[in-house]
């Protein structure tokens, strides 16, 4: 197997206590021919001089600068002054296991059309319980363009972590970036955009641990807002305006579909939690088609388990018959559709 140039992408805001371990991590890699880029994200604490001490040790690592705050345009920077042939990306508070370039370099030699590569991901919280990240319906192997885009569009739970991935250095241009708007989830964005377009290979080996801890991003975010607003920042902010900009193809018209479905099932959840108070307001925001209305209406006044259900079946069938044009004029079959959903 030949040894092209691999980019590794840490973003990296007050990082200080993590920095060792991050350190001892890239130092494990059995994969040789890295390039190492620190984005420093307006640190407040020591990682600078921490971060300019490793470097100055290594031939292959540097530090860079990026003044837009969140971890998006930190990674966009990376991404941009990248020399790799591919690209990889480690939270500073995570880890990448020794083998996970040479694993994952192996998946692009078994399928050379893929644009990402996919290795497993352990889970490790503080009271030292662990898990293996499931990634649901998705086949051991190589899963064509679409299928995986619109399964993360509708399954958040099971995207890959973004330690867990190595990309092809394309995707300049192929405009793929992290939507700088967003501040948490845009790493499911970005695995989206791709997933619509592209071909990805799972491989069925550990490369990464995600270390779930008290500050962590996530974390952080779950004690702010609960998880329905969470995930309705994502369609508010990065979903419903990037699908319906590109609603013309048809792909993107199927993924506004799916958005607009799921944002307005989580308005009512909070709709239900607020105990029936006006939430009406929010759905100016979504661009719903004027039907909503109807399904707005039998959330009013049903139980909501049983308004779900209507809602469900119709914006169902709608979305079969989208996935029907898509694949009249594909290679790829509605079965594989069908059996993912």
């Amino acid at each position: 197997m030949s040894k092209p140039l691999v980019t590794i992408i840490i973003p990296v805001y007050n990082g200080e206590p993590y920095l060792q371990r991050c350190f001892l991590s890239l130092d494990k890699q059995i994969y040789e021919n890295l390039e190492i880029i620190f984005i420093d994200n307006n640190s407040k604490d020591q990682s600078i001089k921490i971060i300019q001490e490793y470097c100055a040790r290594k031939y292959n690592a540097r530090l860079i600068f990026c003044k837009k705050q969140g971890p998006a345009a930190a990674r966009n920077l990376g991404i941009s002054e990248s020399k790799g042939e591919y690209i990889s990306f480690l939270d500073v508070d995570d880890e990448i296991l020794p083998n996970k370039f040479f694993d994952l370099l192996d998946g692009f030699e078994k399928f050379p059309n893929a644009m990402m590569s996919i290795g497993r991901t352990k889970k490790l919280y503080q009271n030292g319980l662990s898990e293996v990240l499931e990634m649901g319906e998705l086949n051991i192997g190589l899963n064509t363009s679409l299928i995986p885009g619109l399964f993360w569009l509708e399954q958040f739970q099971h995207n890959p972590h973004i330690s867990s991935i190595l990309l092809k250095n394309n995707i300049n241009k192929r405009k793929f970036n992290f939507p700088e708007k967003l501040f948490f989830g845009e790493d499911i964005a970005f695995f989206i955009k791709i997933g619509l377009f592209s071909d990805v290979v799972l491989i069925d080996k550990n490369v990464s641990i995600y270390y779930r801890h008290n500050k962590s991003s996530i974390s952080k975010a779950n004690r702010s807002v609960t998880i329905y607003e969470r995930y309705l920042q994502f369609f508010e902010i990065f979903a419903i305006p990037y699908f319906s900009e590109r609603k013309y193809k048809k792909i993107y018209s199927l993924a506004l579909h799916i958005s607009q479905k799921i944002s307005f099932k989580l308005i009512m959840k909070l709709f239900f939690l607020s105990n029936k108070k006006n939430y009406s307001y929010n759905m100016k925001n979504y661009k719903y088609p004027s039907y909503y209305q109807l399904y707005f209406f039998f959330f009013k006044i049903l139980p909501f388990n049983y308004a779900n259900f209507i809602l469900e079946f119709f914006t169902n069938v709608i979305k079969y018959y989208k996935i029907k044009k898509i694949t009249s004029s594909s290679n790829i079959s509605i079965k594989n559709f069908l059996n993912i959903y």
